[in-house]
């Protein structure tokens, strides 16, 4: 028996001065997130990746990870709140010469920026008695869409909007085709005369146009007078602005949005403008997950630069917080000043 334990001893005093000898260069971190944007409660992957480059296996080693507060963790996996998130830590083992995958499901539901960060790996010797720390200090972030609105009632304006656009519609005329021409009454502009035509004829004719113009809209989000600390309003406003803009482009009109929202980590410190078309959405949420309460400008040149880019015979939809009486005012004031019409959606 004293033989066999002494054996133990002579292996154990082995194996812990190699694991002492462990160069921590050669254990390597790497980190990743499935996808860099997401619905609300969708599930997404976050991919720990440890390589061990040194032939002596890692009998402990913790991956540790911060992850937002709004996340929700698989159960079994332990997790402390700390100042900076969520502290997680993940313990395995690596053998000599090999490469783990440690991946786990998550699913955020708030809309909003969030960022995971790989705080570090300890890995110990043999016995335990010491444990060596790597920082690795990666962040990936993961943008979270804000949520489609079911309300009737938007369901309803949104519908009596897109009929009267379809209405007025056949009432613009397309300068670019062509249904045909027509006798010249003294009532047309002198530029739609065909001369061509006219010569071959022996008598003026105008063209006719066809009634088919492609719709556009103008979708406007202002947050100028959205609290910081309000993001419930903040939020409601992104959504309704999606349920918005997708409700049309099912129409097949042109929708181009505009916000003057600070979009968060994306640097921008001007008024937004994203093109929003069947299939081509993708920018939109993404912006719309990346708005904060932070404006650039006020509604009044929000509204003004709008106007000087947009089509001459765009239609105006503008989402306001329901708080922000002034700039309901201001909309309707420009309204009558311009004689554009106005659309306002208060959330």
């Amino acid at each position: 028996m004293l033989p066999f334990i002494i054996i133990l001893i002579v292996i154990g005093a082995t194996l812990e001065i190699i694991s002492l000898r462990r160069d921590p260069a050669l254990v390597e971190h790497d980190y990743s997130v499935s996808t860099g944007s997401t619905e609300p409660g969708k599930p997404f992957v976050i991919r720990s990746i440890l390589t061990n480059k040194s032939r002596i296996p890692v009998s402990y080693l913790a991956v540790r990870e911060v992850y937002p507060e709004a996340v929700t963790i698989p159960a079994g996996v332990s997790s402390r709140a700390t100042l900076d998130g969520l502290n997680v830590k993940n313990i395995c083992r690596v053998k000599g010469l090999e490469r783990k995958k440690i991946a786990l499901e998550l699913t955020i539901a708030k809309r909003g920026v969030h960022v995971f960060t790989g705080d570090s790996i300890e890995f110990g010797d043999f016995l335990g008695f010491r444990v060596v720390s790597k920082k690795s200090s990666y962040q990936r972030e993961i943008v979270v869409y804000p949520e489609k609105l079911d309300d009737p009632a938007l369901s309803q304006a949104l519908s009596s909007y897109c009929g009267d656009m379809a209405s007025k519609r056949f009432l613009i005329r397309d300068p670019i085709l062509t249904a045909g021409i027509r006798e010249y009454t003294g009532r047309e502009p002198m530029k739609e005369i065909n001369w061509l035509q006219s010569a071959r004829r022996g008598e003026l004719m105008v063209r006719e146009f066809e009634y088919n113009r492609q719709p556009s809209t103008c979708v406007v989000l202002s947050v100028d007078g959205v609290a910081v600390e309000d993001e419930a309003v903040l939020d409601k406003c992104c959504s309704t602005s999606r349920t918005i803009c997708e409700a049309l482009v099912k129409t097949g009109a042109c929708v181009n949005f505009y916000t003057n929202s600070f979009l968060l980590r994306k640097g921008r410190n001007h008024i937004w403008k994203c093109e929003v078309s069947p299939g081509h959405t993708g920018e939109l949420l993404e912006g719309l997950g990346r708005v904060t309460a932070a404006a650039c400008t006020d509604v009044d040149k929000l509204l003004q630069y709008v106007l000087r880019e947009s089509d001459p015979n765009a239609e105006f939809i503008v989402v306001l917080p329901e708080c922000d009486k002034q700039g309901i005012e201001r909309t309707n004031a420009l309204s009558r000043q311009t004689g554009r019409e106005f659309m306002v959606q208060t959330c």
